[in-house]
């Protein structure tokens, strides 16, 4: 009898009386935000963005927001340029976990970009936002006719409970996707319907268009032939989130990147015939990617994606990368020493011989474009030779040396400025800028590396001078003001090897008037004796004059002292997405 009591009471408490699961704060799952809700707070979000005015929006005061992966206020970025927003875009939603998403295209500076976002919404707040932007550039990517394209209407279609699978799954089809896309040699670990379609940047990928080769069409026809075929094998690492799944409509979200090592630039499709890769070097591409599964197939797939610097992070996953900060030693590591290891350093990422070098036996940092990565990954896969005299400044004072010159990515030139840092008499670490042709001008392919012989004492101007004369030319180059009274008669300014004209014309011209800051201004070496002064800025550029789009140069800067005046500036850039901000350091 008493066993019986206690049971009866334990099955009468309450359900929150009982412990959640481990990581969740309640037991009990309450829907805050139904379909209703979520798909009308996400087109809420799209008129303001069409407006560009987010004031009236529900908003947690601990919103992230997001523009191809990059942290912005809301309110800048495509905020500032949008005005007009596709009336038709596919929205999708999942009131379990609070997350809707919109795909379709925006007009921006009276330009079409194809454009995607996921928010989040808890206790009725927007705490997340997640948008991929695609922007017509020179870079080989699907870009479609907005005007004419039609989403899939199935996306919006509730299934008969026959034909709907439960969330798990749902969520193991999506990934099979994912895992038949990474190093795709044919085998297919995904099931497809038959009339499979995918809608990529405004272009159906899966079906022939005539005059069309953009598509991956052009090869094969239909979602699985594709795969069969092998198409995408430089796809090395898909990494993805799962976020949204709505089982009535048979829908699932994701989002991540596709990481295009390119180590090699030619491969066999798996009926023998050799494709060769759009891009000689490393890159990623961001995405958001709706799937539609309907009796267990995948039938119906849209996305939108864009590139950005190789192996690119997600703020939503966690920490960034962060480099080691070390003091310069100048009495252990002199410039000869940092000269030599910088030399060593380049060498050895021809052939990916990074074992043999002489690094710290402390945590050692790695960047590309901003980007953190393992050594061995990247451009030491890709490069296959390096400026045999390149441009060397080292500075024992800063504890850096930079290293500018030509590199070869499976043949195909381009431009580095590579900073080596320094932990005593080895190699902490190390800051890449590569710029490749494909980003457009200013632009001259390079030949070899800029040289500078010692100036005569007389000539040679002191580190402190050098100091003052770039401030000024860095305050001058964020107010777009005249032109400071820095520079010799015949300066001249090259960017990224281009010679762009003297060094005053540029300034209160539209070429330096879309820069609307200047930031994280760092002096990397100097060299009194060749009377060359490197630094490293980042200039962000919103477009917010009507032209182009929102982005943010990385800049190596280099300037050439003559007697106290500047008589060569060489610049080489790397575009980043907009905002994006330097590794921080530990």
């Amino acid at each position: 009898m008493k066993y019986h009591l206690l049971a009866a009471i334990a099955l009468a408490l309450p359900m929150a009386a009982h412990a959640q699961a481990p990581g969740e704060e309640s037991a009990l799952r309450t829907v805050q935000c139904d379909y209703a809700c979520l798909t009308g707070t996400m087109q809420q979000f799209v008129d303001a963005l069409a407006a560009g005015d987010a004031s009236a929006l529900p908003l947690s005061s601990d919103l992230l927001y997001t523009e191809n992966n990059v942290p912005l206020a809301l309110g800048e970025g495509s905020w500032r340029t949008t005005h007009e927003v596709d009336d038709n875009g596919l929205l999708v939603a999942d009131e379990t976990t609070g997350h809707a998403a919109w795909f379709g295209s925006i007009r921006e500076n009276d330009i079409a970009s194809f454009y995607a976002v996921r928010i989040h919404v808890s206790g009725g707040l927007i705490d997340e936002a997640e948008a991929v932007i695609h922007r017509k550039s020179g870079l080989p990517a699907p870009y479609g006719d907005w005007q004419g394209m039609e989403h899939f209407a199935e996306f919006a279609q509730i299934l008969p409970e026959e034909e709907r699978r439960p969330r798990e799954r749902m969520l193991a089809i999506a990934d099979a996707y994912f895992d038949t896309v990474e190093l795709n040699d044919g085998q297919v670990f995904a099931p497809f319907s038959e009339d499979c379609a995918r809608l990529e940047n405004g272009i159906l990928t899966t079906a022939p268009i005539p005059g069309q080769q953009q598509s991956a069409a052009a090869i094969a026809a239909g979602c699985r032939a594709q795969f069969e075929l092998g198409i995408y094998r430089i796809n090395k690492r898909i990494r993805r989130h799962l976020p949204l799944v709505d089982e009535q409509r048979g829908v699932v979200v994701g989002a991540g990147f596709f990481d295009h090592a390119n180590e090699f630039d030619r491969y066999l499709l798996t009926n023998g015939s050799e494709m060769k890769t759009a891009l000689k070097w490393p890159n990623s591409i961001t995405l958001l990617e709706a799937f539609r599964i309907r009796d267990g197939e995948i039938q119906r797939i849209e996305a939108t994606f864009t590139y950005v610097p190789y192996f690119m992070h997600n703020p939503f996953w966690g920490d960034e990368a962060k480099f080691p900060l070390y003091a310069p030693r100048p009495a252990e590591c002199d410039n000869h020493c940092l000269t030599a290891n910088a030399s060593a350093l380049v060498s050895a990422m021809a052939g990916n011989r990074w074992q043999g070098l002489n690094w710290s036996e402390r945590p050692v940092g790695y960047a590309e474009n901003s980007v953190g990565i393992r050594i061995g990954e990247s451009v030491w896969r890709t490069i296959t030779s390096v400026d045999p005299t390149p441009l060397i400044v080292a500075d024992a004072e800063t504890g850096k040396a930079v290293w500018i010159g030509r590199i070869e990515e499976h043949g195909q030139p381009a431009w580095a400025a590579i900073t080596m840092l320094s932990d005593g008499d080895a190699i902490g670490g190390a800051d890449v800028l590569v710029r490749r042709k494909e980003y457009g001008a200013p632009y001259a392919e390079p030949v070899s590396a800029p040289q500078f012989a010692p100036l005569p004492q007389a000539g040679r101007t002191s580190r402190a001078d050098m100091a003052a004369g770039m401030h000024a030319f860095f305050s001058a180059l964020a107010g777009n003001g005249p032109a400071p009274d820095l520079f010799a008669d015949d300066c001249r300014w090259l960017v990224n090897g281009q010679d762009v004209g003297t060094c005053p014309t540029p300034f209160g011209s539209p070429a330096l008037a879309g820069i609307e800051r200047v930031r994280d201004i760092e002096l990397l070496a100097m060299d009194e004796a060749r009377g060359l002064a490197v630094y490293r800025q980042y200039e962000d550029r919103p477009a917010t004059d009507g032209s182009g789009y929102p982005l943010t140069y990385q800049v190596i800067e280099m300037a050439r002292f003559d007697g106290g005046r500047i008589v060569r500036i060489e610049a080489f850039t790397s575009e980043l997405p907009y905002g994006m901000r330097p590794i921080q350091h530990r």
